[in-house]
């Protein structure tokens, strides 16, 4: 019998090579997507605060004469405006030969640094702990949430359920209303295994438990809870979504780059900051 002819040492087949490219990195950016946004006019992003005075029994005699009160006065808070960039370089080589999965290897690139700069973004948010002004050599950094809260922040030993509450209770208290609780994957773990959310349920027929919490209903209204993964261990962040805006210097644009090369690249580019409307309203609870 003749020998089969096998593919082992055949140099003329064709590789198999999907023409689907697969995106493995995530771009979930959920603080970034949820808060609004606002304008700012300098790098230096300012913007007043004003409060009412405590409530107290407030009862006149009639004909009396008027207790003239001063205006409270308003504060001031700011934050620095960050540039963020991406600068995408392909050669025009790459560009015109076949590829899987990708017609314009440039076009390409545009999308991929564009969901990069949205993931720099969404961290800057949740680990920048300062605001820097930098200079000439230095460059500006805006503040993000551990750079303002700071009235309702509490640091336990662990993440129980009474901490929790009392850190909703804190940020209620002080005229918050928060809806959103961000937390890393370890926490999330953590909030499904309070004794609140003990009740699991079994779908009938399909033998699914479910025994995740997404939602928690405390004495100060429902709250979502977020995993992010840009988030440690280290922080819970409990968040009235209206107290925080995106406020856009420069919105992102793409711009030529003149090529001095074989090469095509762009320059993506936008500058914005984070604008804390009302710190107290919120809660961090430090686990560090």
């Amino acid at each position: 019998m003749a020998n089969a002819h096998l593919t082992y040492g055949q140099v003329g087949n064709r590789e198999d090579l999907s023409d689907i490219l697969t995106q493995i990195s995530p771009e979930d950016t959920p603080l970034f997507t949820m808060f609004g946004e606002t304008k700012a006019t300098g790098t230096k992003h300012e913007h007043v605060e004003d409060a009412l005075a405590n409530p107290a029994a407030n009862a006149k005699v009639e004909g009396a004469n008027y207790d003239l009160i001063e205006p409270t006065t308003r504060s001031r808070v700011f934050n620095y405006t960050q540039i963020f960039i991406k600068a995408p370089k392909v050669s025009k080589t790459q560009e015109a030969v076949s590829k899987a999965g990708v017609k314009s290897e440039m076009a390409h690139q545009i999308k991929q640094k564009m969901a990069e700069i949205k993931r720099d973004i969404e961290y800057s948010y949740v680990n920048n702990d300062a605001a820097v002004a930098g200079d000439a050599s230095t460059a500006r950094e805006l503040g993000g949430l551990k750079a303002f809260i700071s009235t309702e922040k509490t640091t336990p030993e662990s993440l129980t359920e009474t901490t929790f509450n009392n850190a909703l209770q804190g940020a209620w208290e002080n005229g918050g209303t928060p809806t959103i609780v961000l937390v890393n994957g370890t926490n999330k773990r953590a909030i499904s295994a309070f004794t609140g959310g003990g009740i699991r349920s079994v779908e009938a027929g399909k033998k699914t438990l479910y025994g995740a919490v997404d939602f928690y209903d405390s004495d100060f209204g429902q709250v979502e809870i977020v995993p992010s993964r840009f988030l440690t261990a280290n922080d819970v962040f409990i968040l009235d979504k209206n107290l925080w805006k995106t406020a856009w210097l420069r919105k992102i644009t793409i711009e030529d780059y003149n090529s001095q090369g074989s090469y095509m690249a762009k320059v993506i580019e936008g500058e914005l900051t984070l604008e804390a409307r009302g710190e107290a309203g919120n809660a961090w609870i430090d686990l560090s």
